[in-house]
């Protein structure tokens, strides 16, 4: 017998071998958090072979045929966290410029060790990340969900927007993103002219329109113009009734990225979490030390930006619960991947600040599963149901009585896979 009838003949007998391996696994006892805003208690979640939830419920209602039964009474089961506006692989440490699909994987198992199971990329993205995208339909990923939106439309004029569309959808993209911000009036904004065309070109290739912004104003033009989801804040002033009948008329999602603006200022002096033992388990603390300096501290202190958006984050924060209370689809994220903003840590001080603001854990958890699933189309995971893949969290803690124990991680799974 040859060598290659031999390697053909032990792959087979591998492959075989992990087939008769794989089982449907019950996992019973545990409080379970829907996705949708429900809660079981004592429930059961089954998960088959293929990583596909066979049944969730309460556990004298579901009927449990298993090849593995694993008992997590005492423990909490919810949807993956589903991060609706990240960046991934440009930043290693606190540098940018370092975009590779190396670093992507780094990132995505990073964001996934702090039970973020699905990340949009919001821009920045190059032909590296469209395999590691195209895993979400072939295999089973090795960390989050990964979704893109290519390089950012900055066109000047319509006509070169509308390539830059087409060039981004002939790389393969998810989503549409664009920036309608002069910086704090530090840039030239974006022209209507400009974005309408932008948001027509992405309709015509049934793709969703994500708008950077942050006036009250330009928000409401957007939504004039048919985009499909605002992706910061509105930091200038508070939100108005118009603008709250345009976005709930319109069903547009409203992503606050609180730690954007947290970022900006934050590190004038030593940051609280630098100490913080959730944050130095996946950071090393010397990554850091380029924050710590006097000079740099100054820098952050006398920048007028970094003060100013101090100050408008107490305006998100107040518009925020306002959009909540009146009903407006929330879509949890954070912008995080860009230098200084943490992946996976920083979503859970976003979900503090939201807190902060006076959102209720349950609402919050709501915002960063089933919601942003739904919000961003997205309608495989987020909530914990017959059909849906199983990206889930173990927790030892009930997040639902204090969003703080969102910390208390203990196994990820994507596709019914650990990943943690």
């Amino acid at each position: 017998m040859n060598l290659s009838r031999i390697i053909f003949l032990l792959t087979a007998m591998l492959f075989f071998y992990s087939v008769s391996q794989a089982q449907t696994i019950a996992y019973t006892g545990a409080g379970i958090i829907v996705g949708d805003g429900s809660f079981i208690n004592n429930g059961v979640l089954i998960v088959d072979q293929e990583g596909t939830i066979q049944a969730c419920g309460p556990i004298e209602e579901v009927d449990v045929q298993a090849d593995e039964v694993v008992d997590l009474s005492g423990k909490f089961i919810m949807p993956g966290i589903i991060n609706t506006h990240g960046h991934v692989g440009d930043v290693k440490g606190i540098e940018p410029g370092h975009y590779s699909a190396e670093n992507i994987k780094d990132q995505l198992k990073l964001y996934a060790y702090y039970g973020v199971t699905t990340v949009v990329s919001l821009g920045g993205d190059r032909q590296a990340a469209v395999p590691l995208r195209d895993v979400n339909y072939k295999g089973t990923p090795e960390g989050a969900r990964l979704y893109i939106a290519g390089g950012i439309v900055n066109a000047s004029t319509p006509a070169e927007a509308r390539k830059q569309v087409d060039a981004n959808i002939d790389m393969g993209v998810d989503f549409i993103k664009i920036r309608v911000d002069d910086n704090l009036g530090n840039s030239q904004k974006m022209t209507s002219a400009v974005y309408e065309a932008v948001i027509d070109q992405a309709h015509h290739h049934d793709k969703m329109l994500a708008a950077h912004m942050f006036y009250l104003d330009d928000s409401k033009s957007l939504l004039k113009a048919g985009a499909d989801y605002l992706a910061h804040s509105i930091r200038d002033k508070e939100v108005d009734g118009e603008f709250i009948q345009m976005i709930k008329t319109t069903d547009v999602c409203y992503c606050p990225t609180l730690t954007r603006d947290l970022s900006t200022f934050i590190y004038e002096t030593k940051a609280f979490f630098f100490e913080d033992p959730f944050f130095l388990e996946a950071y090393d603390a010397s990554i850091v030390q380029p924050l710590l300096s006097e000079e740099s501290q100054e820098r952050v202190k006398n920048s007028k930006s970094a003060q100013t958006y101090k100050e408008a984050l107490k305006v998100a924060l107040k518009n925020l619960k306002t959009l909540s209370d009146a009903g407006v689809p929330i879509a949890f994220g954070t912008d995080s991947g860009v230098a200084t903003r943490f992946q996976g840590y920083f979503e859970h001080v976003e979900m503090n600040l939201m807190a902060e603001a006076g959102m209720a854990p349950s609402t919050i958890i709501k915002s960063a599963t089933g919601d942003a699933a739904q919000c961003m189309g997205i309608d495989h995971v987020g909530i914990l149901s017959q059909g849906k893949e199983a990206d889930f969290l173990v927790l030892q803690q009930n997040p639902h009585s204090d969003i703080r124990a969102m910390r208390s991680i203990e196994q990820v799974f994507v596709k019914g896979v650990s990943v943690r």
